[in-house]
C-alpha cells in the first residue's frame, strides 16, 4: 500500500516538474524573442509576435508538427516515391529530409530567413523581397505572418528543387488526388441538382455561394471533406455568412459593359475546383461572361491550393469517371478550353510570392494589366483573403474597399471561409458575440463572407 502511494506521488511530482521546465522554457522563450502577450492593436500587421494569435500558434506549434508529418510521409512513401522518380531519388530523399528537419528547427528556434541559392524563375524576386524586409521582419516569430507563411512554404519547395529526381515531385500530390476520389458522388448530386438551370439572380447566388462554401475543405487546417450534403443546405449555410453582398455580384455582371471577363483566383484543388468549374460553365452558358479565366499556382503551396498539374488532373479525372454526370461535365469543360471560353492562365509567381495584393501593380505589372481586361475578378480562399488585406488587423466593420488599399484592378469579389483572425466589413458587434460565444470561432470554418468592392468599367476605358 504504501509503495503504491509513493509511486503515485511520485508519478504526480514528476508530472509537475516536467510542466514547470516547458513552463520556464516558455516563458524563456518568449522573453528572448520579444514575445508580446497583448492582442495585435487595430491596424497592426498580424504576427507570431503576439501571443494571443494564430500566426504564434502557426509557428509554434502547427508548422513544426506539419513539417514532422512531411517528413513521415516521405518516409513511409519511399519506395513508391522511388518507383516514380527513379532509383537515386533514395539518396535525394536522405538529403530532402535532412533539409526538412533543417527548416523545422530553424522555425522551433526562431532562426533569420535565408535568402534562396537554387536558381528558379522567381529566384530573383524571392531574394529581393526578403532583402527589403527590416532587419526585425526576417523572422518566423516576428516577420508579418504572411510573409512568413509564404516563405515557409517557398522553402519547402527550393528544398525539393535541389534534386535532380525530385525537382517535379508534388509532396501534396496523393492527398489532394485522394480527397477528389472520395467526393466523386457529391459531385455527381451537384450536377444532377443543377442541370438546366437557368439565367436568374437566384441561381446565380445558389452557385456563388457554393462555390464559397466548397472552401470548407482544406488541408491546412482541417482534414474534413467537403459536407456530403452541402448542395441541399446553401440556404441554411445563409445564417454563417457574417457578410452577404452576393446581390451586389449579380448587379455588377449584369452591368457590365461588354466585353466581359471574369477571373477566378482559385484556391484549393479538388471539389472546391470544381464548384469554380461549374460557376464558370454558369457565367458562360447563361451570358454573363464571355470568357472565365482561371489563376493557379505555379508551384505546391498551403498543401491543398491549386496547381496547373491539379488543374488539369481534374479534367482528365472528370472525362475518365464512370459517373456519365462526371464524364458530360468533364467534356463540356475541355470544350470550354478548347474555344477559349474558359483559359488556364500562364503560370504567375506572383500568387507564390510574400508580397500582398496592394504591391501587385508594383512588382507584377503584367499581371495587374492582364486582370485588369476584367469585369470581375473573384479570389476564392482564405489566404488569398488574406492577400488582398496585407494580413493588417483592421477594425472588423471597416469597408472592404476600403482594406484593398487602392488594389482594385476591376471589381474585387472575395468568396471566404474563415480560417484565420482577420477580417473586415462585418456588421457592429459581429466579432464581439461570436468571441464571447466561442474564443476560436474564427479559425474553425464555420463563418463565410461573400464580400465586394465594385469599380465600374465602361467600353471606352483605357487599361494602363
Amino acid at each position: 500500500m504504501y509503495s503504491a502511494e509513493f509511486s503515485s506521488r511520485t508519478d504526480v511530482t514528476e508530472t509537475t516538474n516536467l510542466a514547470a521546465i516547458e513552463q520556464l522554457k516558455e516563458q524563456r522563450f518568449n522573453e528572448k524573442n520579444l514575445i508580446i502577450y497583448n492582442p495585435p492593436g487595430e491596424n497592426d500587421e498580424l504576427s507570431a509576435r503576439f501571443l494571443r494569435s494564430l500566426a504564434f500558434a502557426t509557428f509554434k506549434r502547427r508548422s513544426p508538427a506539419f513539417l514532422r508529418d512531411l517528413i513521415i510521409f516521405l518516409q513511409d512513401r519511399e519506395t513508391d516515391i522511388i518507383e516514380q522518380c527513379g532509383e537515386y531519388a533514395h539518396f535525394d530523399l536522405k538529403r530532402t529530409i535532412w533539409s526538412l528537419e533543417l527548416l523545422r528547427d530553424d522555425i522551433i528556434n526562431n532562426r533569420d530567413f535565408q535568402i534562396f541559392r537554387v536558381k528558379a524563375p522567381d529566384t530573383d524576386s524571392w531574394n529581393s523581397f526578403l532583402k527589403g524586409l527590416g532587419e526585425d521582419r526576417r523572422q518566423w516569430f516576428s516577420a508579418v505572418w504572411l510573409h512568413a507563411d509564404c516563405y515557409m512554404y517557398r522553402r519547402i519547395w527550393s528544398i525539393f528543387q535541389r534534386s535532380e529526381t525530385l525537382k517535379n515531385y508534388d509532396y501534396f500530390g496523393d492527398q489532394k488526388t485522394s480527397i477528389v476520389t472520395n467526393v466523386a458522388p457529391l459531385m455527381r448530386d451537384i450536377l444532377v441538382s443543377t442541370k438546366g438551370i437557368r439565367r436568374s439572380q437566384e441561381d446565380f447566388q445558389y452557385l456563388l455561394k457554393l462555390s464559397a462554401w466548397s472552401n470548407h475543405g482544406d488541408l491546412n487546417i482541417t482534414r474534413r471533406g467537403a459536407h456530403d450534403k452541402i448542395y441541399k443546405q446553401i440556404a441554411k449555410y445563409d445564417i454563417d455568412l457574417l457578410a452577404d453582398q452576393s446581390s451586389d455580384v449579380w448587379q455588377d455582371l449584369i452591368e457590365a459593359s461588354a466585353p466581359v471577363y471574369v477571373d477566378i483566383v482559385c484556391d484549393n484543388a479538388g471539389f472546391e475546383l470544381f464548384a469554380d468549374l461549374l460557376l464558370g460553365e454558369y457565367i458562360i452558358e447563361s451570358g454573363l461572361a464571355s470568357r472565365v479565366r482561371f489563376h493557379v499556382k505555379a508551384i505546391p503551396w498551403f498543401i491543398s491550393d491549386c496547381t496547373h498539374k491539379d488543374f488539369n488532373w481534374l479534367l482528365k479525372f472528370l472525362r475518365k469517371h464512370e459517373f456519365q454526370e462526371l464524364n458530360a461535365f468533364g467534356k463540356r469543360i475541355r470544350a470550354y478550353i478548347r474555344d477559349r471560353s474558359f483559359i488556364l492562365c500562364d503560370k504567375s509567381y506572383f500568387w507564390t510570392s510574400g508580397h500582398d495584393c496592394s504591391q501587385m501593380k508594383r512588382v507584377q505589372p503584367c499581371l495587374y494589366v492582364y486582370i485588369s481586361q476584367a469585369s470581375l475578378v473573384i479570389f476564392k480562399g482564405d489566404l488569398n483573403y488574406r492577400k488582398l488585406l496585407g494580413d493588417i488587423n483592421y477594425k472588423p466593420t471597416t469597408q472592404f474597399s476600403d482594406c484593398l488599399r487602392g488594389f482594385q484592378p476591376a471589381s474585387v469579389c472575395a468568396l471566404r471561409v474563415i480560417k484565420s483572425d482577420i477580417y473586415c466589413g462585418l456588421p457592429l458587434c459581429t466579432v464581439e458575440k461570436l468571441s464571447e460565444q466561442n474564443p476560436e470561432w474564427m479559425v474553425t470554418g464555420d463563418k463565410a463572407v461573400v464580400q465586394v468592392a465594385i469599380k465600374h468599367r465602361l467600353s471606352s476605358d483605357i487599361i494602363v
